[in-house]
């Protein structure tokens, strides 16, 4: 079961720790592969700008998710992806 079908409560954010992932459960570590394919079954667009920046983007250029290690993506795909892709799919429709 991938986190497309996985529907997990966002954790709290904090001021330094804007997508709440430091109060996440501790990472599976599936992968980059695995955790590319939870974003892009979500909808979004992922660019690798360096060894360890991504940016994330879903159905928009704008706004745009900056993330700087792999553990830091994989916990975002885990637990606050799909909050954010179904705020995205309101916020676009017709």
């Amino acid at each position: 079961m991938g986190i497309a079908n996985t529907h997990l409560s966002p954790p709290s954010a904090t001021a330094k720790d804007l997508f709440g992932l430091q109060a996440c459960a501790a990472p599976l570590l599936k992968g980059m592969e695995v955790t590319r394919q939870w974003l892009d079954d979500l909808g979004f667009s992922i660019s690798q700008q360096s060894p360890d920046h991504w940016v994330l983007t879903h159905l928009a250029p704008l706004p745009e998710l900056h993330f700087y290690s792999a553990l830091e993506l994989e916990l975002f795909a885990r637990h606050r992806a799909h909050h954010y892709a179904k705020r995205s799919f309101k916020e676009n429709r017709p």
